[in-house]
């Protein structure tokens, strides 16, 4: 939840507004905090989404984590973050005592704040039915700090209003192995990138599923590398074909445990179409 006061005044909200920051839908989004504009103490990130296929910002490692848990849930379908509570905030500041209009107006110019809230989330239900989920990413540390606690209150007033369900998750919170492993396919959905064409992709899919279906024991690790020599191909590519599979549910390992390519290949199973995403990661609205 960063709050930019050294670099907020009203002229330039307005122009980070006329801009077009913190509006717009899926690959038209303009997060209105991006790694560009804004230090940070973390890990800044700029990461393509699958989504959206735009580049998306992170200030910290358990944003960009938590990031990665949507990406792969196929129900979330798109992913808006660094939001600004910026429309329909005069609905609650009559609301708000003064330790927490305080966090509002930078107490040095006495201009506005503009707080937001890391991630957006709109998600089609298996139902078909489309539901909005707004989620504060913090370390858990920061929930001692009065200010950071009535900047939460302040969102979750603020969303309340929306009728939007809103909650804080911490580091403790993001299952750790499950991100690592979505960061390490993440990369390779989109096999263009690395000049695989469509038709080359559906001649390896073919080929490396023979191998897989006729593996037995073998370690994945070399069918892999049998797959680059089959098919005359740059040294690992089957790997790259492995990641991009598993990151289109094409394959399917258990992705709650480390990813280990010294695994017997018969571990890893073809997905013959059944909902898989499911299985592996909690509905948002639990986190």
């Amino acid at each position: 939840m960063p709050v930019i006061k050294s670099n907020q005044s009203l002229k330039k909200i307005n122009k980070l507004i006329k801009e077009g920051y913190g509006q717009g839908e899926g690959k038209d989004y303009k997060p209105f905090i991006d790694v560009i504009r804004v230090s940070t103490k973390g890990r800044a990130s700029r990461i393509k989404g699958w989504k959206s296929q735009r580049v998306h910002h992170f200030l910290s490692d358990s944003e960009t984590r938590f990031f990665y848990l949507l990406d792969f849930d196929d129900e979330v379908i798109d992913i808006r973050e660094h939001y600004p509570l910026i429309t329909d905030i005069d609905k609650i500041t009559p609301q708000l005592d003064e330790q927490l209009f305080k966090r509002l107006i930078n107490q040095k110019t006495g201009e506005p704040i503009i707080l937001t809230t890391t991630f957006f989330v709109t998600k089609k239900e298996k139902d078909g039915e489309i539901n909005y989920y707004a989620r504060s990413i913090k370390d858990y540390r920061q929930l001692e700090n009065d200010q950071v606690i009535q900047r939460f209150e302040i969102q979750r007033r603020y969303w309340e209003e929306k009728g939007i369900d809103y909650g804080i998750v911490t580091n403790k919170e993001i299952p750790k192995t499950l991100a690592k492993n979505i960061e390490y396919i993440h990369s390779s959905y989109f096999l263009d990138e690395y000049g695989i064409t469509s038709s080359q992709r559906e001649l390896y899919e073919d080929i490396l599923f023979h191998l897989l279906v006729q593996a037995g024991e073998m370690r994945l690790n070399e069918l892999l590398t049998n797959f680059d020599k089959e098919v005359n191909a740059d040294k690992g590519t089957g790997l790259l074909l492995f990641k991009h599979l598993i990151a289109h549910k094409r394959l399917l390992v258990d992705m709650l445990k480390p990813l280990d390519l010294s695994i017997s290949a018969n571990q890893v199973l073809i997905n013959e179409g059944g909902d898989y995403s499911g299985h592996i990661l909690e509905s948002i609205d639990s986190i």
